[in-house]
C-alpha cells in the first residue's frame, strides 16, 4: 500500500510539473468544461493573532500573494456563492477560483482583507459563531495554545493524570515515549475522534487554566468580533456557517446536528440580516467528519451549498452540499494547485486515472 501511494504521488508530481512548466495547463483549461476551484485555509500568519497555531493552519502573506497573483487574470477570483452562481448561470467565461477561510479568525480583518484588496479579490469566511457569542472556545485551540508553551510530553502526561476517560488515557500513555511531533499528532487524533467529549473538554480546560490560559484573552486574540464581521461583510466578503462550536457532526445525534447547523446560520443572520448565510462548511470536512443526516440538516436549515475538505474542482453537475476544496498553506506548491485548477486531474479521471488525492 505504501509503495502504491508513493507511485501515485510521484506520478501526480511529474504530471503537474509538466502541465505547469510547459504551459499545457492553458490548453487543458480551454478544453475542459468551466469549473470552480475552491481554495481553503485558516489564517494569514500574524504572531499577534495566531502565533501559537500550527504551520499547516497558516499561510505567510507573500505565499498567498504568489498564489493569488498567478491566478489573477487567468481566472475569476470571487467568493464561493458568487462563483457557484456563475457556474449555475451557464454561458462562457473564465473558470473560477474562490478562496475560503475557516473558523473566523481576527487576521481575516487585520491582514487578509487588505491583501485581497491588492488583487481585487474577495473570500468566503466560515464562522464558528459560538466563539463570538461567548461560548467556551473549542478544545483544539486550547490544545495548540498549551503545546506552543509547554513540552507536549508534559501536556499528554497531565491529561493521563487528570482525565477520567480510561480508554483515552491508556492510548495516550502508550505514546509518551515517542517523538514530540508524533505524540502531538496522535494525541490530537485521539482527543478528536476517540475521547469522551465531555471529559475531554473538562480536562483540557483544566490544563489550559493551569498553564495560565485565559479564555477571554484567547478569544480576543484569536477570533473576529461581530463588529469585525459587519465590517468584512460591508467590504464584500461572504460569511458562511461553520456550526456553533466547531464540533465533528458525525459524532452528534441528528437533533444536536440541527442545533449546531441551524444555530450558526441564525447567529450570522441575526447580525447581518436574513438570507446572508447561504454557504456552509462542515467542521474538519472529511467524509468521516459528517454524515447523511448532517447533509440533510444543512439543506433543511436553508443553506444553498456546502463544502468539505476533499480535493477536486466544482462543476455544474457537482453535488451542491458536498463541494470539494483544495488546502492552501505555506507548504502548498503552485504547480499542483494549477494542475487541479486547470482541470488537469479531472481530465485524467476521464481515462480512469485518479491522482487528485
Amino acid at each position: 500500500m505504501a509503495l502504491k501511494h508513493q507511485l501515485k504521488q510521484s506520478l501526480r508530481e511529474a504530471y503537474a510539473r509538466v502541465l505547469f512548466h510547459t504551459g499545457l495547463h492553458a490548453v487543458v483549461d480551454r478544453i475542459m468544461p468551466r469549473r470552480m476551484t475552491i481554495l481553503f485555509g485558516h489564517c494569514v500568519d500574524n504572531p499577534d493573532c495566531n502565533g501559537f497555531l500550527p504551520r499547516d493552519m497558516k499561510i505567510r502573506p507573500d505565499s498567498l500573494r504568489r498564489i493569488l497573483g498567478w491566478f489573477r487574470g487567468r481566472y475569476a477570483l470571487t467568493t464561493i456563492r458568487a462563483g457557484y452562481g456563475l457556474l449555475a448561470a451557464g454561458g462562457k467565461g473564465p473558470s473560477v477560483v474562490a478562496l475560503s477561510v475557516d473558523d473566523g479568525y481576527r487576521d481575516n480583518r487585520t491582514d487578509l482583507l487588505g491583501l485581497l484588496d491588492e488583487y481585487g479579490a474577495r473570500a468566503t469566511i466560515f464562522l464558528e459563531t459560538g466563539a463570538m457569542d461567548g461560548a467556551p472556545i473549542n478544545w483544539s485551540h486550547k490544545y495548540h495554545w498549551v503545546i506552543a508553551r509547554q513540552p507536549v510530553q508534559e501536556v499528554a502526561r497531565r491529561y493521563t493524570e487528570w482525565s477520567e476517560d480510561t480508554a483515552a488515557k491508556q492510548q495516550i500513555a502508550a505514546l509518551l515515549d515517542g517523538s514530540p511531533d508524533r505524540l502531538a499528532y496522535h494525541v490530537k487524533r485521539i482527543l478528536k475522534y476517540e475521547a469522551d467529549e465531555v471529559d475531554r473538554d473538562r480536562t483540557f480546560q483544566r490544563i489550559f487554566a493551569a498553564a495560565g490560559g485565559d479564555e477571554e484573552a484567547l478569544r480576543k486574540e484569536l477570533y473576529l468580533s461581530w463588529d469585525d464581521v459587519r465590517e468584512l461583510h460591508r467590504a464584500g466578503m461572504e460569511m458562511g456557517g461553520h456550526t456553533i462550536h466547531h464540533t465533528i457532526l458525525s459524532r452528534l445525534e441528528p437533533a444536536a446536528q440541527v442545533r449546531e447547523i441551524e444555530g450558526s446560520k441564525q447567529a450570522i443572520e441575526r447580525v447581518l440580516g436574513p438570507g446572508t448565510a447561504t454557504t456552509f462548511a462542515y467542521p474538519f470536512g472529511r467524509r468521516w467528519d459528517y454524515d447523511t443526516s448532517a447533509v440533510e440538516a444543512t439543506r433543511r436549515a436553508g443553506y444553498q451549498i456546502a463544502v468539505n475538505t476533499h480535493a477536486g474542482t466544482v462543476g455544474r453537475g457537482s453535488q451542491p452540499y458536498e463541494l470539494k476544496r483544495l488546502p492552501v498553506d505555506d507548504q502548498s506548491r503552485l504547480h499542483l494547485l494549477v494542475a487541479e485548477t486547470c482541470g488537469g486531474f479531472d481530465l485524467l479521471r476521464r481515462f480512469g486515472l485518479d491522482l487528485s488525492e
